[in-house]
C-alpha cells in the first residue's frame, strides 16, 4: 500500500522496537471487560499489534483487526498462528472506509481519529453493542509544531456530542504524561465507554 500513513506506520513498526513489541491490552477495555456480553464479534480499528483484540480473542471472541500497516499486521499474525487465535486481519484505510451495518458486537478504536468513522460505527455497531474509544483531545496547550496534525485531535465534548442518544456508560477528559526516550510531555485525552440503545 502506498498511503502515506502506511509508509510512516510501516517504517516504525520495522525500524523502532517499542512499535514491534506486543503490549497489554488497554485499561479502558479491562476495566469495563464486565459489560461484554458472553462471545461476538469485534472490530479493532486501526489495530496495530492488537493488544486488546489478542486479549478477546484469548477469551473465545471473534476478532476482524484493521489497520493501514501491513508490518504491524504481519507482526502479529505470527502470534495468532501460534496460539491458533480466531483474529482475521485486513489492511485498511480508515480515513473514509466502508463497514457493514449493524455487524459488530464491540468497536474497539484507540488513538485513530478520523471522523468519518464516527457515523459509520453508528451504523456497523449492532443495537446493544458497545463502543471503546480513546485518542487525543485539543486544549490550550495544543501546537501544531510539537502535537502533530490537528484532524488527529477530537474538540473538547465532540465524542460525548457526537454519541449524545447512545447510553454513555463512562466519559473522561483528563490530562496524561506520555515518555519518549526523547521527552515528556502532557496532553488531553478522552475516554468513553458507550452503548447502543435498543
Amino acid at each position: 500500500m502506498s498511503h502515506p500513513d502506511a509508509m510512516i506506520w510501516n517504517d516504525r513498526y520495522t525500524k523502532e522496537a517499542r512499535w514491534r513489541n506486543l503490549q497489554y491490552p488497554r485499561n479502558l477495555l479491562t476495566t469495563h471487560q464486565d459489560l461484554l456480553p458472553r462471545n461476538g464479534l469485534v472490530l479493532d480499528a486501526a489495530c496495530g499489534t492488537t493488544p486488546t483484540g489478542l486479549h478477546l480473542a484469548r477469551q473465545g471472541w471473534q476478532v476482524i483487526a484493521l489497520d493501514v500497516s501491513n508490518a504491524a499486521l504481519r507482526i502479529v499474525q505470527s502470534e495468532v498462528q501460534k496460539e491458533a487465535l480466531p483474529v482475521s486481519f485486513a489492511l485498511m484505510d480508515l480515513e473514509n472506509p466502508w463497514l457493514p451495518s449493524n455487524r459488530f458486537d464491540v468497536v474497539l478504536n484507540f488513538y485513530f481519529l478520523s471522523r468519518p468513522l464516527l457515523s459509520t460505527y453508528r451504523r456497523s455497531i449492532k443495537r446493544g453493542g458497545l463502543l471503546f474509544f480513546e485518542t487525543f483531545v485539543r486544549d490550550e496547550s495544543y501546537s501544531p509544531e510539537t502535537d502533530g496534525n490537528p484532524h488527529h485531535y477530537l474538540e473538547p465534548q465532540e465524542l460525548k456530542h457526537a454519541f449524545a442518544d447512545w447510553n454513555i456508560i463512562h466519559y473522561e477528559e483528563t490530562q496524561r504524561t506520555s515518555h519518549s526516550m526523547h521527552r515528556s510531555k502532557s496532553r488531553r485525552i478522552v475516554q468513553m465507554v458507550a452503548r447502543k440503545l435498543e
